[in-house]
């Protein structure tokens, strides 16, 4: 009579758990880059909205700021170390405030200062500010102009 085994041998078990942990190790690369790749695209989603409120505010004019005037209605500010863009009036009030992803980086011109400044006719005002670049570790950078 042959005696019928049940069950897995050790030895099937370590392989399929080697295979499980290759086709892991695999795939750990990609959702990597795939996850940095959303935060790039979040980040920029949220820095052109921020963009679009800082030309809304600077177009409505609530301070009545004249058009020949050096002061700006209206600022779009990044601050890559607390991980925020702020709109701000011409009297320094923050208007909106939105937090990044920390794994990402808004870099803009360094004539900016990290600070887009509008007119009341939401022209920036400092030349040159009107490139950004928005990065993560292990993503694809997205560059764009204002």
């Amino acid at each position: 009579m042959v005696n019928l085994q049940k069950g897995i041998t050790l030895i099937e078990l370590m392989i399929v758990v080697a295979i499980l942990l290759l086709s892991i190790f695999a795939v750990i690369p990609f959702s990597q880059a795939w996850i940095a790749n959303n935060q790039i695209m979040k980040t920029e989603k949220m820095f052109l909205e921020a963009y679009e409120r800082t030309k809304n505010e600077a177009i409505r004019n609530p301070q009545g700021i004249k058009q020949d005037s050096t002061q700006a209605v209206a600022s779009l500010k990044v601050d890559n170390t607390n991980k925020i863009i702020q709109v701000v009036n011409s009297l320094d009030r923050t208007l909106w405030e939105v937090a990044v992803p920390t794994r990402t980086s808004i870099n803009l011109t360094n004539s900016c200062l990290n600070q887009i400044k509008l007119n009341n006719n939401a022209h920036v005002m400092t030349s040159g500010c009107t490139t950004y670049t928005i990065s993560a570790s292990g993503g694809t950078d997205a560059q764009g102009s204002l």
